[in-house]
């Protein structure tokens, strides 16, 4: 277990029976998440990145379109769409925008005010959505969905669509791009490497299949769902039952809660501190594209975190667990 925690749980190493197990494809995966997620299409892609420029490969977009990206996106985000159109933090003249990704940062739902003719692509990356949910909290076209991000596999993504024969287009564009052992290799390797890191971004979002041993830990992961999912809620319970039950309602558990920031933050957020990812930045507004950002503190309640942790972090903060001096935003 990490010593200081990031905004998403640890890549877990491949296990004997991911090198060497019965074969396992993309289908039986998608399957898998079907019988998961019943009211999607989904499909399987090696990052959720890889899958977000399908996507926009499928809708028949290129340069000339502008797609509404949040302020504050990764690198990786707008590197992946300026791979095929040209992403853009406001909205000038109606009718400008082709596609919007509105972000459900960290498992919390963002509403969106875009017109109907603009197609939403719903970015749930990091949110643990609860098996028979809805991966689709707003309507939108697609959903991405990281398997490292919320079930710590070393890689993975998944393209959620609301209609089959988008699914097939995606399947088919695909087959076409490349399925690469050296590009995994690169994955593993940018976790200690800076420049195994460089070169697998660069290449990642035209990636298509999961190579051999990645499907079998991405199957054996989504096959542990159920637990991840009870012990998320039995966390968030932990801090406030009320809290719990209202992200039970949206159908996702967050990843992270956006604190305002404690006067003791330095003590958890800084440069030596439990949480290593620092402050962020969180759309208050929860809509899109009408933001309004502040700096949180992000308190990771992900799949590292457990209940000792959190109470080490209240410890330093001066707080206490199941009590309401914390403020989330």
């Amino acid at each position: 277990m990490p010593t200081r925690f990031f905004l998403w749980p640890q890549s877990m190493n491949l296990s004997a029976r991911d090198l060497v197990g019965p074969p396992c494809t993309s289908k039986e995966i998608e399957a898998k998440l079907r019988t998961l997620f019943p009211s999607s299409e989904p499909v399987l892609f090696s990052s959720a990145r890889a899958g977000l420029t399908a996507v926009l490969e499928v809708l028949g977009l290129s340069r000339p379109d502008l797609i509404w990206t949040p302020p504050f996106s990764s690198h990786c985000v707008l590197e992946a769409i300026a791979h095929v159109c040209t992403p853009i933090p406001v909205v000038a003249e109606v009718g400008d925008i082709a596609a919007a990704l509105v972000y459900h940062q960290w498992g919390h739902i963002n509403q969106s005010s875009f017109s109907s003719n603009v197609r939403i692509i719903e970015d749930s990356v990091d949110s643990l959505l609860i098996p028979g949910s809805s991966p689709f909290a707003i309507g939108g076209d697609f959903a991405l969905w990281s398997l490292p991000k919320v079930l710590g596999t070393q890689s993975g993504g998944v393209v959620f669509c609301r209609h089959a024969e988008r699914a097939s287009a995606l399947r088919a564009l695909r087959a076409s791009r490349s399925s690469s052992a050296l590009q995994a290799f690169l994955r593993w390797r940018s976790k200690s490497s800076a420049l195994a890191a460089t070169y697998w971004n660069g290449a990642e979002a035209l990636q298509g299949e999961l190579v051999m041993p990645l499907r079998r830990q991405a199957l054996r992961r989504l096959k542990a769902i159920y637990q991840v999912t009870e012990e998320r809620l039995s966390l968030l319970r932990h801090i406030s039952l009320d809290l719990s039950r209202s992200y039970e309602r949206t159908g996702r558990l967050p990843s992270n809660l956006p604190m305002r920031l404690p006067s003791e933050w330095q003590h958890v957020w800084g440069p030596s501190g439990l949480v290593s990812a620092g402050l962020r930045s969180f759309n208050v507004a929860r809509t899109s594209p009408d933001t309004n950002w502040v700096r949180v503190a992000p308190l990771p309640v992900h799949m590292d975190v457990s209940r000792v942790h959190l109470q080490k972090i209240f410890q330093h903060l001066n707080l206490k667990v199941s009590s309401n001096e914390f403020d989330i935003v």
